[in-house]
């Protein structure tokens, strides 16, 4: 399964779930901003053509609803990109530049905090 180009409309970013923290009602507010003033559409609802998606934590490690659950299994049935709210604006843009995988995988949130914190200490050496 390919992707659709972007060329053809404005990349889509979907925002799945209810941040739990003020940490991360804070990174999806920036997350959301910094693509809205990309040009990138956001949304809630997994409706039409999405190219990307963006899960809360508890998602990614398996705490959801049904609905939250059934919408995982449909974004990875389509090759679409999950990632958490760790996903750097930049990382996202470079992404979705590239959205002619056919079959992109899903980047839980421990796999993300490990490269952070791995550069991070590396960088302190």
């Amino acid at each position: 399964m390919t992707t659709s180009s972007l060329s053809d409309r404005p990349a889509r970013v979907l925002f799945l779930g209810t941040p739990s923290s003020a940490v991360a009602l804070d990174r999806w507010t920036e997350l959301q901003d910094r693509l809205d003033l990309a040009g990138i559409e956001t949304t809630t609802a997994f409706e039409g053509e999405v190219d990307y998606a963006i899960l809360t934590e508890d998602i990614l490690d398996g705490y959801c609803t049904a609905a939250e659950a059934l919408t995982l299994q449909k974004l990875r049935a389509r090759g679409i990109t999950c990632a958490s709210t760790c996903t750097g604006p930049e990382q996202l843009l470079a992404a979705l530049a590239e959205t002619s995988a056919d079959v992109a995988s899903v980047v839980p949130i421990s796999a993300a905090r490990a490269r952070t914190y791995g550069r991070a200490v590396g960088n302190a050496v």
